[in-house]
């Protein structure tokens, strides 16, 4: 016989033994059986009866020995998971991070009149819909907030990321992991990364006592970094329109095209030529690809790109036709593994470790060019 089969014996020890460790043994007995299909319907009936009963228990122990249980049954009794939702912390706890009995309706209400450790742990959750996380993004708390916007498994749409950026404007430890979330907005990217470098520079000119414009320097430098890292988990159409952004905030810049063509996204930097230059997508390929030497160089110029920079474009463009295989794939290590060379080389008088501290001492060699007139590509 199955020990965890609920019997009449069972119900007769809730009538007789009044003690708490009895019926929180029966409640955990009960809860388990959800997950047996072989249950018969009269079964079924009497085992939500008991737990219709158990979940009004005035013993916290035998409510959590329920939430315990129940946590992760999906044929639970509704109206028992959201009773237990709505319990203490110490109950709610285990049904809020996994019960999959909860509906957004449900769990949006209990974000809204919830404790803060019950948003944290339905931030938590497997799988958290847009209109939970644009429920935390609006009133939960800040523990709830971070569990959020770490957790792979919830869906950060542009309304709940707007409303951070808004409520965490000043706080790093939130727009950082937003920044790199992959459905991140590409219209709230570039701002995301534009307050985090600001509060860089904020904070090592405060706390360091740094010279202004060194501590402006490093700023640009995070915030290259910072978006070079968020373009590679970007649709083309989100990167199209982080580059247009990127542009009209004066922001797209030679050595943050040079610092992403360093990565192999030479999507962006088909769009930053064809942004910068006005020449359509189509040729703006041939032209920096196909054409040779002198189709990029006049689509350079035509940019209004710094001419200390065009040594190294023309590296890292010879390096990428070079290393990329037949089939269109590129080795990214060894691509940019040339590319340091190749520059090391190009630029003898510069010495970096790394590609991104390469690009940092190139930086100092180009100065931007406001306002100069475009060229025509031949």
């Amino acid at each position: 016989m199955n020990a965890e089969k609920l019997t009449i014996a069972d119900v007769e020890r809730l009538l007789s033994d009044p003690s708490e460790d009895a019926r929180a043994a029966v409640a955990a007995k009960v809860a388990r059986q959800f997950s047996q299909v072989e249950l018969a319907p009269r079964e079924r009936e009497l085992a939500r009866e008991i737990l219709g009963y158990l979940v009004h228990d005035v013993a916290i122990s035998v409510r959590e020995a329920l939430a315990r249980c129940l946590d992760d049954k999906a044929g639970a009794p509704r109206d028992v998971v959201l009773k237990l939702a709505r319990d203490i912390d110490q109950v709610a706890l285990p049904v809020l991070e996994r019960s999959p009995v909860l509906t957004d309706e449900d769990l949006v209400g209990l974000v809204y009149y919830g404790s803060p450790a019950k948003q944290c742990a339905i931030a938590g959750r497997p799988d958290v819909a847009a209109p939970v996380s644009e429920a935390i993004a609006h009133r939960g708390d800040r523990t709830a907030v971070l569990r959020l916007v770490h957790n792979a498994g919830a869906v950060i749409n542009e309304a709940a990321a707007t409303i951070l950026v808004t409520r965490y404007a000043d706080d790093a430890d939130v727009s950082v992991p937003l920044v790199q979330r992959g459905e991140m907005p590409a219209l709230l990217v570039e701002r995301l990364i534009a307050m985090v470098s600001e509060q860089l520079r904020e904070y090592l000119v405060e706390q360091h006592e740094m010279d202004h414009r060194v501590a402006a320097t490093l700023e640009e430098q995070t915030r290259e970094r910072t978006t070079a890292d968020a373009i590679s988990r970007m649709s083309h159409d989100d990167m199209r329109a982080l580059v247009a952004q990127l542009s009209e905030n004066g922001r797209l810049t030679a050595t943050l095209i040079l610092r992403i063509a360093c990565t192999g996204e030479m999507r962006f930097v088909e769009a930053a030529f064809a942004n910068l230059t006005d020449v359509p997508d189509e040729r703006i390929w041939r032209l920096i690809h196909d054409v040779g030497a002198l189709g990029f160089r006049a689509v350079y110029a035509r940019a209004g790109m710094p001419e200390a920079l065009y040594p190294a474009f023309r590296r890292v463009l010879d390096t990428y036709h070079a290393v990329r295989s037949s089939d269109g794939t590129l080795d990214l290590d060894l691509f940019r593994f040339h590319v340091l060379e190749g520059l090391r080389e190009t630029f003898e008088e510069i010495e970096a470790p790394d590609l991104d501290g390469m690009i940092d001492k190139l930086a100092r060699l180009a100065s931007p060019v406001p306002g100069q007139r475009r060229q025509n590509v031949a």
